[in-house]
């Protein structure tokens, strides 16, 4: 019964004026509900990307290059975004929560480009609710924007205007250069993708421009204005020594989405087994993904391979009928839903994440 009444107000939803914005803003709350942050308004707890935004273009201190820290020392887009706008801990909190807003609706607006259907669509981004990508803004209370690079970089996928793009790509690559893994997954998916979806924006030039301007732009930071990039505690030895997490941190990343993305490519095999851009993505995935084992938040590195989910459902879709896909990605909603979120990071550290009921337990408790 409750089913068959969910079933129909998604429909219901689905087939009125401004749905788009209904579910984006129904799915952000059932984020609210399921995975809220302890949030903390004291400035300590911002102090270091408050500390470079006044520091922009100069070193700040650091103890050590392994810390988060040393890496926010040229990681400058909310250090800037805080010296114009002059946000306050609260309004931080408020910027996570509105580019992840913003991240379901390009979410939802790109499965429907994909597969032409908004039921199907709506279903999707329920998954990814219950995803780790999918909810990166608003999980993390404190001073890392992750969520802010998703959302750019899919931003910059889906626009049309060159100059916007470029700009999108440059505060993504400057929040966390891992969106460049991101950024060429949807290259990547542009050449093998555009004849049917038509987004025609000239993507891999602009992406290619972009990535020359940040690479011009870190090397004359780090060379005339000495600001050190550090890269301590990245490379093999760190790979090798959490190794044993790579294959839960694999299954978390993806979650249910591990259904659409492993049946692409049993399904995509015979067929495109000797198309050389499907054999390109599937090495650029395990490069990509394999390469976040390379850091210490290896869980943090593997959500900017999330495109993958876009490839395995264009993959699909051409390949089963209706009835047949959604079949498939209500197993995914299921698993998704079932499969709690977890963060990994380290040879054995994890964390999970409180639900808001469970977060107003803890209020009461004052264990907040």
């Amino acid at each position: 019964m409750i089913i068959k009444r969910i079933d129909t107000l998604i429909n219901t939803i689905s087939q009125s004026p401004y749905w788009e914005i209904k579910i984006t803003i129904i799915l952000f709350l059932l984020i609210q509900l399921v995975s809220f942050p302890s949030y903390n308004l004291e400035y300590d707890n911002w102090s270091d990307q408050y500390e470079k935004s006044s520091n922009i273009f100069s070193n700040i201190d650091r103890a050590s290059g392994l810390s988060h820290k040393a890496k926010i020392n040229v990681r400058i887009t909310v250090p800037i975004i805080i010296k114009i706008l002059n946000l306050s801990p609260f309004g931080l909190i408020i910027l996570k929560n509105i580019t992840g807003i913003i991240f379901i609706f390009l979410i939802l607006k790109t499965f429907l480009i994909i597969i032409h259907d908004k039921y199907l669509s709506i279903l999707l981004t329920i998954s990814c609710a219950f995803v780790g990508f999918g909810k990166a803004s608003t999980i993390d209370p404190s001073q890392i924007f992750d969520g802010l690079s998703l959302m750019l970089v899919l931003c910059s996928f889906l626009l049309k205007n060159p100059f916007l793009i470029i700009i999108c790509l440059l505060a993504g690559f400057f929040n966390d250069e891992r969106t460049i893994i991101s950024a060429f997954l949807f290259t990547l998916y542009y050449f093998q993708f555009n004849n049917q979806l038509k987004i025609n924006n000239k993507y891999p030039f602009l992406a290619f421009v972009g990535l020359i301007l940040f690479i011009i732009s870190r090397a004359y930071m780090q060379l005339k204005l000495n600001m050190d990039a550090p890269i301590d505690g990245v490379g093999l030895t760190t790979f090798l020594s959490q190794i044993n997490s790579i294959s839960i941190g694999y299954f978390m990343f993806l979650e249910g989405f591990w259904i659409i993305v492993l049946l692409s490519v049993y399904l995509g095999w015979d067929t495109n087994k000797k198309n050389p851009l499907f054999l390109l993505t599937i090495a650029s995935f395990l490069i990509g993904s394999l390469s976040s084992f390379l850091v210490f938040d290896h869980g943090r590195s593997l959500i900017y391979s999330f495109p993958i989910i876009f490839f395995g459902l264009s993959y699909i879709k051409p390949l089963v009928d209706y009835q047949k896909l959604k079949k498939i990605i209500i197993a995914t909603l299921i698993s998704s839903i079932l499969i709690p979120t977890i963060s990994f990071g380290g040879k054995s550290s994890y964390w999970s994440h409180y639900s808001f009921p469970f977060q107003i337990i803890r209020m009461i408790t004052d264990k907040y």
